[in-house]
């Protein structure tokens, strides 16, 4: 990992530092982790943050720690990623937006389900709210897009997908990610000794189910 020389970016108590892929970032992360000196430490698409406590240190010398850090970070061999197998209903009920999405990929509406549970992500990292997943496929898929007008409620389980980029709303709230399904899984729960279902490095399949079979999980 050649990140000892990399720009680190310091905003209040947050030190951000860019890495160009996502096993870079999943193994920083996991060291990082192992040190006590970190609050909180995240991943992004393209970076990784971690929080330090300012009554303990000053901006420099979490600048100089995380910087000795970097430097000795060692290479980790390939991650070895869990797979969650999500079920996921394709009912139009469930997918407001497949007309579009089938436009844009050039599919029919009813080829929907088929096409998109073939498909293989990973889990690059969680955000926005707790427990909803941003996944991405290696497989090439055309640019999609947002919603010209975002919706001001989407339904909690509902699958977004913009092109390479997939998500999975943890909770009901506003949204502008093309709709096409719903899984009937809980993705957050507090009461959880792991609250989150997903996980940064996750492999991410989609199950298709019928919306009896969803009725019945839900």
């Amino acid at each position: 990992m050649a990140l000892a020389n990399k720009q680190i970016h310091i905003c209040d108590d947050w030190l951000t530092v860019d890495c160009s892929d996502l096993e870079t970032i999943y193994g920083l992360c996991d060291q990082m982790r192992k040190h006590d000196c970190w609050i909180e430490v995240v991943g992004g698409l393209r970076s990784v943050a971690v929080q330090f406590d300012p009554l303990l240190l000053t901006p420099n010398e979490a600048q100089a720690l995380f910087e000795r850090e970097l430097a000795s970070i060692a290479p980790t061999s390939k991650r070895e990623s869990s797979e969650v197998q999500l079920p996921v209903c394709y009912h139009p009920d469930f997918g407001p937006d497949q007309h579009l999405v089938a436009d844009r990929v050039g599919i029919k509406p009813g080829d929907i389900a088929h096409w998109h549970s073939a498909l293989k992500f990973t889990v690059t990292m969680l955000g926005f709210m707790p427990g909803f997943g941003y996944l991405q496929t290696e497989d090439t898929i055309p640019e999609i897009g947002r919603l010209l007008q975002p919706r001001q409620s989407v339904a909690a389980g509902s699958i977004g997908i913009i092109g390479h980029q997939s998500c999975v709303y943890s909770f009901d709230s506003p949204g502008g990610w093309p709709v096409i399904a719903r899984t009937p899984a809980k993705l957050f729960d507090a009461n959880s000794q792991a609250p989150a279902m997903l996980s940064a490095g996750q492999t991410v399949r989609f199950v298709a189910i019928d919306k009896n079979e969803f009725e019945e999980l839900i």
